[in-house]
């Protein structure tokens, strides 16, 4: 589907911030961490570039603008895996991302995908290859926002390091409301996956999980490019 290149950009933009790779070889050579669109352009100069998140910058344009060729990773190209999903157009590219990550790093596994950002994403892949979906939640910043949007007197907060249980001030009392809340509630799913699915392997990723200690447990691993290594798995497997 896609034209092979041996050296290629991707890109994975969130809502706060752009991760940007240099690929070689179908390895990750470079990572780069971006605030504005603007500061792309260098890196797309005449360059193909693979786009694994859906945003409202135009990204095309100013690809092709800059003598770039855009390629955008979408649910309809080929996938490293089947989908049990029942609405595949409206999943998040990045979750395809995740789970296409997760497919080669534990062929044959149950594996669960914890992606910590905006959003709190659980996404599971069965042992047969099936993505059966998962479960979206609101991540650190979208639940500070929520109180203070929805309250008259609750100010609004950007604290995200660990707090005590007990907050004896009305900021510490939502700072441990939301972190100590949010640990809870992943901690207690990942404990419902374990249950129900054996040999699970767990992986973490997204731009706010170093804010939560996670069990030491051999089943637990961090990965904090686990979604640029997805879009470099489904472009490769889309080249001709």
């Amino acid at each position: 589907m896609f034209n092979h290149e041996k050296s290629y950009v991707i890109i994975d933009a969130g809502n706060t911030s752009i991760k940007l790779a240099i690929i070689k070889n179908a390895k990750i050579v470079e990572v780069y961490r971006l605030l504005s669109l603007d500061e792309i352009i260098p890196f797309v100069l005449k360059k193909t570039v693979v786009c694994g998140s859906v945003t409202n910058h135009d990204f095309k344009g100013l690809v092709e603008k800059h003598g770039g060729v855009y390629v955008q990773i979408t649910y309809s190209v080929t996938l490293p895996f089947k989908s049990a999903y029942t609405s595949m157009e409206t999943v998040g590219i990045d979750r395809l991302c995740n789970i296409a990550s997760a497919s080669s790093t534990f062929p044959r596994t149950n594996v669960l995908v914890i992606d910590i950002g905006t959003c709190i994403k659980f996404d599971f892949l069965s042992n047969h290859g099936i993505y059966k979906g998962g479960s979206i939640a609101p991540g650190i910043s979208l639940r500070y926002k929520s109180l203070n949007d929805y309250t008259s007197k609750l100010p609004l907060l950007d604290i995200k390091k660990p707090t005590p249980l007990i907050g004896a001030n009305t900021i510490h009392a939502i700072q441990s409301g939301i972190i100590n809340g949010m640990t809870h509630e992943i901690q207690g799913l990942i404990s419902r996956y374990e249950n129900d699915f054996e040999d699970l392997q767990i992986l973490i990723t997204g731009g706010d999980a170093s804010y939560f200690d996670f069990p030491q447990k051999s089943n637990i691993f961090a990965n904090k490019n686990l979604t640029l290594e997805g879009i470099v798995e489904i472009y490769e497997i889309n080249t001709l």
